[in-house]
């Protein structure tokens, strides 16, 4: 059997790097060496998180774009990146780059209605989601019950400067210190809900147009929300992704 490629998850805004654990097990028990690393700033824990979001103060994105360049580089085996909403598109400017043998980008047009309404500037450092807001941008297609259930479990608060700098196509523009882009990059696979379809097209054709992804596939979950990789339909979300990366010999 073709050696498998280590995978590397990352996590997007308002939830904790140990929101990846369920897919972590899973794709251990297929013979994957799997981590879940947080962002630069990050607590260990959802709770320490939210007790203590000063370190996510003067962090930018490329700072953290950085920080998963640097670990996808230290592997022997270059990994598969595995990103959902700001991670997605994290792994997806990375795969313009030397690191990744295959990226999966999964909703990955997630900007919340947060994001667009808040005016960053009024609060600097972290801003925190309340029950309702999580519900609105990530369980707006699980029961209300669920919605509270997943921001209990892993909502942590998320820096301002995710607020302010682009999340969209423009963040899909290489880094001006990365590494020139690789022809030989991995394949690419981008997820997306029912919740986020119709922006994905639109930041999917702005991808491609920058030549981030040479070909890629896609996969569509019409009745999913932007929770999908949280909320209690996650596995067959996972079980796509382990599908894709044996059909690609990842």
């Amino acid at each position: 059997m073709t050696e498998r490629h280590p995978v590397v998850f990352i996590h997007g805004l308002w939830l904790h790097a140990s929101s990846w654990d369920r897919w972590v097990e899973l794709f251990a028990a297929h013979g994957y060496a799997a981590v879940a690393p947080g962002w630069p700033g990050d607590e260990p824990t959802v709770q320490a998180m939210r007790e203590r979001p000063g370190a996510l103060y003067g962090r930018g994105i490329s700072e953290v774009a950085e920080h998963f360049a640097q670990l996808a580089g230290s592997f022997t085996t270059r990994p598969v990146l595995i990103g959902h909403g700001l991670g997605g598109l994290l792994a997806l400017t990375l795969a313009a780059e030397i690191h990744a043998a295959g990226v999966i980008a999964i909703d990955a047009v997630l900007v919340s209605a947060m994001a667009q309404t808040r005016d960053p500037a009024g609060a600097p450092g972290a801003t925190a989601l309340t029950g309702d807001e999580f519900r609105e941008v990530y369980g707006s297609t699980v029961s209300h019950e669920e919605s509270e259930r997943l921001y209990e479990r892993w909502a942590i608060p998320a820096p301002q400067w995710a607020l302010r700098e682009p999340t969209g196509p423009d963040m899909l523009a290489p880094r001006p210190d990365a590494p020139a882009a690789n022809s030989s990059r991995g394949p690419v696979l981008l997820m997306v809900s029912g919740q986020s379809q119709q922006r994905a097209a639109a930041q999917y054709a702005s991808a491609e147009a920058r030549v981030l992804v040479a070909t890629s596939d896609l996969v569509v979950f019409p009745d999913r929300g932007s929770s999908l990789v949280i909320d209690s339909g996650w596995r067959p979300v996972a079980e796509s992704c382990l599908s894709w990366m044996d059909a690609h010999e990842l």
